[in-house]
């Protein structure tokens, strides 16, 4: 999904989300002071000059290794939005994520559109996440992206509580749309995606994905869109 394509949706009573902020933090997890407007979504990659994020969601799935084995080979760092279930059944990878020093942010537990929960709903899918990755890695994340960008002020209000920043995405790779196809096709359309849209920004976020299915097209396009973001003298920062 596109920026254009998110959906936006305004909290009808954020008072609301009030009693689940402080009950559902888990214990020891970085907490932020309540505000009345919480801080908006970013889309654009942080630091100086010309800078790219690229950031995996819905993992650890059966493309996480490869892609990690990628990013060292490369020496380029990356963010993933993991889901706590996938967590839970390849813990593994998860370790093996902290300590090659990748951000690991949270995308909820199990995937749901977040603004077809009520705020204890949300504030449990973003918990039962952190305290997943807590128990793997010893730390809390500190980004979250909501699953398909759906968001309300709750959301917000809910991961600035916990201490989490929210991103999204400037440059969409579409690359779910594959279906675990590797065929030429859908290789050379995830990285013209990357190229066309990524070449206008000076700061893109390219969202891929690495879910438990399977993402071999991403992994296949990996190293061309890595070549070509460096050869047009980007950094490559995390989030």
């Amino acid at each position: 999904m596109s920026v254009s394509g998110i959906r936006v949706l305004a909290a009808s009573a954020v008072l609301s989300v009030a009693g689940v902020l402080t009950a559902a933090v888990p214990a020891g997890a970085a907490t932020a002071a309540p505000a009345a407007a919480p801080p908006r979504p970013q889309y654009y990659a942080p630091g100086s000059g010309k800078t790219v994020a690229l950031t995996f969601d819905d993992g650890p799935g059966t493309s996480t290794q490869a892609i990690i084995n990628i990013l060292r080979a490369y020496g380029v760092p990356a963010t993933f939005f993991n889901l706590g279930q996938n967590e839970a059944a390849r813990p593994a990878l998860v370790k093996e994520e902290a300590k090659d020093g990748f951000v690991i942010g949270n995308h909820t537990w199990s995937h749901p559109v977040m603004t077809s929960l009520s705020a204890r709903s949300q504030a449990s899918q973003m918990d039962r996440a952190s305290t997943e990755q807590h128990q793997l890695t010893g730390h809390y994340p500190v980004v979250f992206r909501p699953p398909y960008g759906d968001y309300s002020t709750v959301t917000l209000t809910l991961a600035a509580q916990r201490g989490m920043r929210v991103w999204l995405w400037s440059v969409d790779t579409e690359d779910w749309k594959a279906a675990g196809s590797a065929s030429p096709y859908w290789v050379n359309r995830i990285i013209s995606l990357a190229e066309q849209e990524g070449r206008v920004l000076n700061h893109p976020v390219v969202l891929m994905h690495n879910a438990p299915s399977g993402d071999p097209a991403t992994v296949k396009a990996l190293p061309t869109i890595i070549k070509y973001f460096r050869a047009h003298g980007y950094r490559f920062v995390v989030l």
